[in-house]
């Protein structure tokens, strides 16, 4: 079996045209407190529910397909949920198993491509989620 390298996702937003080239964040963590017996040296270990950190996803800016999005979306943050997947692929981007899936996903944040007029390099927008649970 081949090992995936990071081009080899699919990343899909909603029903937004496309997909995303980078995802970030995502992390699950729960927190722990230790609880000590009298007289015993090894703790209890107690956690919290666990919690999904904010999920970043980013891709190059197109006028065509982006900017009347764009425009919607920034009206949307705090208010836009969606759902969030993440398909690893082969190197042929067929999907290999089954999807990641972020869900509510809860827009949180836009922004908008960095200029800089001498510059050839892509311009990119971000989203970002909160998210409710992973599947």
């Amino acid at each position: 079996m081949s090992k995936s390298s990071q081009r080899q996702f699919l990343v899909k937003v909603g029903d937004i045209p496309g997909y995303f080239m980078t995802k970030s964040g995502g992390k699950i963590s729960s927190d722990v407190s230790k609880a000590y017996d009298g007289g015993d040296p090894d703790p209890d270990l107690i956690a919290a529910p666990p919690n999904v950190d904010n999920l970043t996803v980013s891709r190059v800016f197109d006028p065509t397909r982006d900017g009347q999005l764009l425009r919607n979306l920034r009206q949307q943050v705090g208010v836009f949920e969606t759902t969030i997947t993440v398909t690893p692929t082969d190197r042929d981007y067929v999907a290999v198993d089954e999807p990641t899936v972020y869900h509510p996903a809860l827009l949180v944040g836009l922004t908008d491509s960095d200029t800089d007029a001498s510059s050839g390099d892509p311009a990119t927008y971000e989203l970002e989620f909160a998210i409710g649970t992973v599947r």
